[in-house]
This record gives structure tokens, sequence and C-alpha cells, in this order.
């Protein structure tokens, strides 16, 4: 009896086995989905096949012998669509990505279920008597689209070895194990279908799906123990060709053994007269005379070169490793160039920008403090002004406070000012008012602030000066002026000046008793009959009345100040 059968036992542990791989593959795929569709596509084929190959030894002759007969093609046409594609993964992912490829893939599988469904109507798969009923299989003969769809399976099977014994190939030692294993996995099922297609196995109908199950334990010996769908080389060959950074292999005798695309690129680009077949070329003729001179200085340090390029020129990073085998022997070199051309041009620019900017800034800042500067001085006589003078004046104060040292306060008056501008005129007034400036800021001992007070006054305060020291330094400027007169476009205009000196802390302790006290000196002066300096040597009394004892200096006498 059919039931009696023990192969049907072998499929079903088969198809277990496959559809368990299958299932592990699926699960697996997140970083290698390439290679795991291509073992879900196996397993679940060869599954499908020695599930219906069980089916079709339990039916025998029978109407289920009939549908297992004839249903093992779409897991054929499955499992030989999943081969291929793990070759393509294994030798060219690239080529798998394509959407008509995919397509082509899946056109077999389609084509040969709907033949086998409809084959009781055309017998063009399987033909024999009462294979329109599909009964009596055991006794059926192969059709022409049997003999068309074994040609085409056996053709791709082939490719499918073949490329991955390319893969196999081309691949470091560390991989060759994995496509060893997925070589002898493809071989063992197409082995065991020749034994079925001249003539079956003994007693055995179909050895295929036997080999199947013997590729999927070698299969699963190549996920699980080898890590095929998470260790492997071609992730690495994709970061080599996709990189932008130019990457040149050469040979001991200077000659290129291999480059990616950006390297390719790169040269196009500097030497427009290299061949269309770049690898075997002397590196020293396609990288030229400044690259192509790194290979003499081969190292880890990074250096940079640039490549005179029509009227540019390319920059580039450039850094060089040798390449020696396990036992110390020289292989070669690697260049890797990385073009920064574009990089330096920003950097350049940006550095610019930076100093302009820079350049700019000092320019605001100077403008500010001229402008700053501006605001403190005289429009007339370039001296400080008012609001100037009484800031620093105030701060001096204090400084002395602090340090227990003297400050002395001059204020200068030029004598009957409104005179000069009633007879020379305002312009002619304006210049004497500039004139005196000048000479007071000329004669004024370093550190002195020196600022005009308004209309005809001046205010001169002197650090570390006592009242003696100022009283001096003021006679100096009055007997210029009356020695010097000065000098305009129509000619020399006489002046003299009078001035009051008071002195911290004899004078008093706080900027407004000093300049109340000045002041009063020189009003003294004035009431003395001008062309004078006077002095104070005692403070002002706080009740707010000034009491000024003022005292004439005689060196003024001698000059017959106008009355």
């Amino acid at each position: 009896m059919a039931s009696e059968d023990p192969q049907w036992l072998a499929y079903a542990a088969a198809a277990v086995v496959l559809v368990s791989v299958a299932t592990v593959a699926w699960r697996r795929r997140a970083t290698n989905p390439r290679m795991a569709v291509g073992l879900a596509l196996v397993g679940i084929g060869a599954g499908w096949w020695s599930a219906a190959a069980a089916f079709s030894v339990l039916g025998a002759d029978g109407p289920l012998g009939g549908l297992g007969r004839v249903g093992v093609y779409p897991g054929v046409g499955t499992a030989v669509a999943g081969f291929v594609a793990i070759g393509l993964a294994v030798a060219a992912p690239d080529v798998l990505d394509r959407r008509r490829v995919r397509v082509a893939l899946g056109v077999h599988p389609v084509l040969v279920t709907v033949v086998a469904a409809t084959n009781p109507v055309h017998l063009l798969l399987f033909q024999g008597a009462r294979a329109d009923a599909l009964l009596g299989s055991t006794r059926w003969t192969f059709g022409p689209a049997f003999w068309v769809h074994t040609a085409y399976s056996y053709s791709m099977l082939v490719l499918a070895m073949g490329l991955i014994v390319r893969g196999w190939w081309t691949s470091p030692p560390v991989f060759r194990a994995q496509r060893a294993s997925l070589l002898v996995a493809a071989f063992l099922p197409l082995a065991s279908n020749v034994v079925k297609v001249v003539g079956g196995l003994g007693g055995i109908q179909d050895p295929t799906p036997i080999g199947f199950a013997a590729g999927g334990l070698l299969m699963a010996h190549a996920i699980f123990r080898q890590d095929v769908l998470t260790f492997s080389p071609v992730a690495r060959a994709l970061i080599i060709e996709q990189i932008s950074d130019a990457v040149v292999a050469v040979g001991p005798t200077g000659r290129v053994l291999d480059l990616n695309p950006a390297a390719v690129a790169l040269i196009r680009r500097t030497t427009p007269t290299a061949g269309p077949t770049l690898v075997g070329e002397p590196v020293r003729a396609l990288l030229g005379r400044e690259l192509g001179g790194e290979l003499d200085a081969v190292g880890d340090e990074l250096r940079e070169v640039s490549i005179a390029v029509g009227r540019g020129q390319v920059e580039l990073h450039v850094r060089g490793s040798r390449l020696v085998d396990r036992q110390g022997r020289f292989l070669g070199s690697v260049l890797v160039a990385r073009d920064v051309t574009e990089v330096n041009a920003q950097s350049r620019d940006l550095a610019q920008a930076n100093a302009r900017l820079v350049q700019q800034l000092e320019t605001i800042e100077r403008l500010r403090a001229d402008l700053a500067e501006a605001a403190h001085r005289d429009a007339l006589t370039g001296l400080h002004n008012r609001r100037h003078m009484v800031d620093r004046f105030a701060s001096m104060v204090g400084t002395a406070a602090r340090t227990g040292t003297s400050l002395a306060v001059v204020m200068i008056d030029v004598d009957r000012f409104k005179t000069v501008n009633d007879t020379y005129g305002h312009l002619t007034g304006d210049a004497v008012l500039v004139a005196i400036a000048a000479r007071l800021a000329a004669h004024a001992p370093a550190g002195a602030l020196v600022a005009r007070w308004g209309g005809e006054e001046f205010f001169v305060a002197i650090p570390g000066a006592d009242v003696d020291a100022a009283a001096r330094f003021a006679d100096e400027v009055r007997d210029r002026c009356v020695r010097e007169p000065v000098e305009v476009a129509g000619g020399p205009v006489p002046c003299t000046l009078s001035g009051g000196v008071a002195a911290f802390p004899g004078s008093g302790t706080s900027a407004d008793a000093l300049v109340q006290v000045a002041d009063a000196a020189l009003y003294a002066a004035k009431a003395g009959g001008r062309n004078r300096i006077c002095t104070h040597a005692e403070p002002v009394p706080s009740t707010g009345r000034t009491s000024v004892r003022a005292e004439e200096r005689s060196r003024g006498a001698r000059s017959g100040g106008r009355s």
C-alpha cells in the first residue's frame, strides 16, 4: 500500500527542515535583507516541493498522488528563483535591487504554477493515460513544458552556482567558508534532481527534496555558525565603491591595481589625457607628479597636495598606507585622497569675511570712541567740555581723598574779552580762545585736566600739585600771553589773563568747594587789576557764605596789567 511507503516521511521531514530555515532567515533579514530573502525563497519553495512529493507518495495513483505530482512545480519555481537571488546577493547585490530583475525572477514560478494547474486541459507538463483526471501519476510521462521548465531551471541553478563561485573567489579568506557552504547547498539539490531526471535512485521516486533537505541543513549552518546574514564582505565593498574619497590601490611596481569611482572621477578631472582603462596604468602617469610623488612618502600622516587644473587648482588631503601580508612582505600601497577644494575655498572666504568684519568692528569702535570723545570735547577749542570736566574732576577729588595726595585747581579768564570781540570781531575772538586753549594744554603737566568752563573761562585740575605749583603754572601761561600776543590773519592781538588758584585739602575737600574757592580767587585777581594770578590758602567756611582771603602774586605786578 502507498501509505506504507516510508519515503513520504523523509519528504515531510525535509519540508519541516526547509520551512524552519526559511522562517529563521526571514526573521533575521534586517542586517542582510538580500541574502535573507534568497534563503527564505529557497526554504519555502523547497519545503513546498517536499510536502507535495510526500502527498504524491501517499496518494500513489489516486487523485492525491496526481495533485502531489503537479503540485511540486510552484515550489520548484520558487526555489530556483531563491537560489538565483542568493547568487546575486553574494556576487552582485546591486543588481538584485533593480525592479526588473526581481520581476524577471518571479515570472518563472508564476508560469510553471499556471501550467501545472491547467495540465489536465493541455497535457503539456505530464502526459499519459488518465492524466487529464489526475489519476495514474506513477505511469505519466514528461511533456514538452516539463523539458522547457527543466532546461530553464538547470540554467538558473548553474547561473546561481557560478555567481556563488565568483563570490567565493573574490571574497577575503575569512568569508570563503560561508560561500563554500552556500555553494554545496546549491549543488546538492541540483545533483539529486539530475539523478531523478535520468531515472531515479533505486526505490526513491524523487531524491531532489532529500538534496534540498541536506542543502537546508548547510544553510542553517551558514546562518547560525558562520553568520552569513550578519557577517558579509558586501557591505565593505559597497562602502569603498560609494564613499566620496578617492581610493587607489597601487602594486609594488607602481601600477594601479584597483580604484573606486571617486578615484576614477578625480583622475579624469586632473588628467584628461588618461586612457579608457586605468587599471594597470602607471600611477604616476595618472595622478601626476604632485600626487604620484606621495608614494615616496607613504605614511599615516595627512598631507595637503595642490594640482593645477586649467586656470585653477584641485586641493587634496592625501593619506597613504603600505600594504603587507602576514609575513611582512610588501604588497603595494593604498592612497586615499579627499577633494577639499570647495571646503578650503569656503574657509578662505570665511577668513576674509571675518577679517572684513574685524576691520568693520574696529572702525565702528574707533567711530564710537571718536563720538564719545567728541561728546566730551569743546567744539571750538578741542579741550574737554564742562560736562566731562564735572565728572572727571569729581573722580579726581575722590582719588585725592583716598590716597591723601594734593590736587590743585586753576580758574583762568581772558581779560576784557568783550573788547576783543568788539574791536577785532567774533572770528578773531574765537581764534584768541583757540590759541589760549592750546597754550594751556601745552604748559599743563601730564595727567592734568584742561577744560573750557564756558565763554572765555578755562579750568585746569592738576593732580599732585599744591597751591604754589599751580600758581607757577598759571603764571607761566599768563606771562606768555603778555610776551606773545596772539597772531591772527589781521595781525597780533594783545590779551592778558587773570587766574584763581585753590588746592585740596587746604581750600576745600569737595569738588564744589574747590571750584567755588578758585572762582573767588579769580574774582579777586580781576578786582586787583587783572593780568594777575591769585591764590587761596584757607578752606571755605561750611556756612555757605564765602570768606576769601586772596593774596596777589607780586610777579603779576610787573606786567602792568590792563585797567
